[in-house]
C-alpha cells in the first residue's frame, strides 16, 4: 500500500485522508464512500482499543483505501499488534531524534532488520496467506510515519528523515504550537518557518510530508507549501462543524 500512495503522490501532487475517532463501523464505512486516499485509525487521543480499530477496518469498502494506525507511544508491542490485525502503516507519536525513529521502524521490521514477532493473522488472512511471502514483502509494504510535533523534532528533522524505513514525518500543528510556546498561533513566523524547514527536509529526502489541517482551504494552503499528505481534520470535528453552520443558519451564536 505504500506504493500506491507514492503513485497518486506522483500523479496528483497529494493525497487527502481524515482521522477516524468515533468507534463505529457505519461511519468508517461511509467515509470510505469518499474519495479518501487514507485513513487514520486514532488509538493516541481517540477512545479506540485494539479490538475497536480491527473491527473499524473491516468496514472499509475501497481496497485502495489506505489503512494507518496512529499508535499511542513509540511501543514495539502495540505497533505489533496494529500490524497482526492488518494495518497498512503505522502513524508513532512523539518521534524526537533520529535513534527514536529507528526504533520504530525496527518495530515494524521482522528479523534480522528489527524486532517484530512473527504472529501475523488479519494481515495474512489468519495464515491462509503463505506466511514466508507475506514475510518476505511485509517490510516493503508497511507505511511508517513519525510524527513531528516539537521544537527538538524540528531541530532533528534532517536525522529523523534520514532513517531508513522512515517513509514520512507529519505535523500537528497544535502539539508544534505548543512546544514552540505559541499555542495555535498560525500566523506567527517561528511555526511558519517550523513548517518550511520539515516540509523541505522532508521532500529533499524524498520522504512524505504530512500535516493536519481545519478544512480545504486550509489544506491547499498548505500543498502550497509542499505538503503532500493532507488530513482533512476529524470525522468527529466535520460532524460538529455541518451541525454548527446549520445552527448559525438558524440563528443561534454559539
Amino acid at each position: 500500500m505504500l506504493q500506491v500512495l507514492r503513485d497518486k503522490i506522483s500523479r496528483r501532487g497529494a493525497v487527502y485522508g481524515t482521522w477516524v475517532t468515533i468507534a463505529n463501523p457505519e461511519v468508517v464505512e461511509a467515509l470510505s464512500y469518499l474519495p479518501f486516499d487514507f485513513l487514520v485509525f486514532d488509538m493516541e487521543h481517540a477512545p479506540l482499543t485494539i479490538k475497536d480499530v480491527e473491527y473499524l477496518m473491516m468496514a472499509v469498502r475501497r481496497d485502495d483505501v489506505v489503512n494507518i494506525v496512529r499508535v499511542p507511544w513509540n511501543d514495539f508491542v502495540i505497533i505489533k499488534q496494529v500490524l497482526d490485525i492488518g494495518a497498512h502503516g503505522v502513524m508513532v507519536p512523539y518521534v524526537n531524534t533520529g535513534d527514536e525513529a529507528l526504533a520504530v521502524v525496527r518495530a515494524t521490521r521482522y528479523p534480522p532488520k528489527g524486532i517484530r514477532g512473527v504472529g501475523p493473522r488479519r494481515c495474512a488472512r489468519y495464515g491462509l496467506t503463505d506466511l514466508r511471502e507475506y514475510y518476505e514483502r511485509a517490510d516493503r509494504e508497511i507505511l511508517v510515519i513519525a510524527q513531528v510535533e516539537t521544537g527538538k523534532a524540528v531541530e532533528n528533522i534532517p536525522d529523523i528523515v534520514s532513517v531508513d524505513g522512515i517513509d514520512g514525518v507529519f505535523v500537528g500543528p497544535n502539539d508544534l504550537t505548543a512546544s514552540l510556546g505559541i499555542f495555535r498561533d498560525f500566523d506567527n513566523p517561528i511555526y511558519k518557518n517550523a513548517l518550511k524547514e520539515i516540509v523541505n527536509t522532508a521532500r529533499k529526502a524524498g520522504k512524505i510530508a504530512g500535516i493536519m489541517t481545519s478544512g480545504a482551504t486550509d489544506a491547499l494552503d498548505k500543498i502550497a507549501l509542499g505538503f503532500n499528505f493532507v488530513a482533512l481534520s476529524s470525522d468527529i470535528q466535520y460532524l460538529l462543524k455541518g451541525y454548527k453552520e446549520d445552527f448559525r443558519k438558524l440563528g443561534y451564536s454559539s
